[in-house]
């Protein structure tokens, strides 16, 4: 499928047309990935991606006249929870703006925004003022057909006045890019959002009631107990415990409400 052939509601159908980008054309035929074949596109981040929810990707190439090119890719997530997700995960430590989408980013050689359910990036292997408002261009383009910013997903209202980065997870895969607390699903996370701030890290998990997060509190308190990786383990408290880890890092975990907040520091 070129660019020529896309329909107005298919996988390409929010990506530049090439009358909407002088200059530029496209090279070869869209290319479309779900979750059984995204590692084809992101080999070592498709896992992630599952993990927050993906319904599929889509890849095109546009080339200038001088042959530099931009690849474009856009992955449209199962809601706004797994493309914000993705976004705060990859913004780490970037400047982000709200230029384009709901928030954006730009380092060298590529532009990120994520809007409603889609997370989009743009790459090049060239830099410079040709590259940077080309990915402005291109990403205006994107936004403007997007109709809908979609809404922030209830847990982000958790960090509310609280400083430090902020990123939200579904899974133990984005739990281990906070803190890696051992290979199994510790926590059978639903979901669960972390504010870290220098050397400290708050992990606060969500469950559906209060029953539920006693019960993954309870589980977790036995697995996280017989790791040889965690000593001092002290109950505190009758939904409360600290340990620490071989860092000397203190660890503490208390339930409240229907959730279970980890401080870490």
């Amino acid at each position: 499928m070129n660019i020529a052939s896309f329909s107005q509601t298919g996988p390409g159908a929010i990506l530049p047309a090439e009358k909407e980008v002088p200059g530029w054309r496209t090279s070869g035929d869209l290319k479309t990935y779900n979750s059984d074949n995204l590692f084809n596109l992101i080999n070592g981040e498709a896992e992630m991606f599952k993990e927050f929810g993906i319904r599929y990707a889509v890849s095109m190439d546009y080339y200038n006249f001088t042959g530099r090119m931009i690849n474009i890719q856009v992955y449209t997530m199962v809601n706004t929870f797994a493309s914000l997700g993705i976004f705060l995960q990859r913004s780490k430590g970037e400047k982000v703006f709200k230029e384009f989408g709901n928030a954006c980013f730009e380092k060298s050689g590529n532009f990120t925004f994520w809007k409603q359910y889609y997370y989009v990036t743009l790459h090049s292997g060239s830099s410079g003022d040709t590259i940077s408002s080309s990915f402005r261009l291109m990403a205006g383009i994107i936004d403007s057909k997007i109709k809908s910013r979609g809404l922030l997903p209830d847990i982000m209202g958790l960090s509310n006045n609280k400083t430090g980065n902020v990123t939200i997870f579904k899974g133990p895969l984005a739990l281990s890019k906070i803190y890696y607390f051992g290979p199994v699903n510790v926590f059978d996370i639903y979901e669960g959002i972390a504010i870290e701030n220098g050397d400290t890290s708050e992990i606060i998990l969500k469950y559906s009631d209060n029953n539920e997060a006693v019960r993954r509190f309870s589980n977790a308190a036995g697995i996280l107990g017989g790791m040889s990786k965690f000593s001092a383990f002290v109950m505190t408290g009758n939904y409360s415990f600290s340990m620490k880890d071989n860092n000397g890092k203190t660890l503490t975990f208390k339930v409240d409400d229907n959730c279970i907040n980890i401080m870490i520091k």
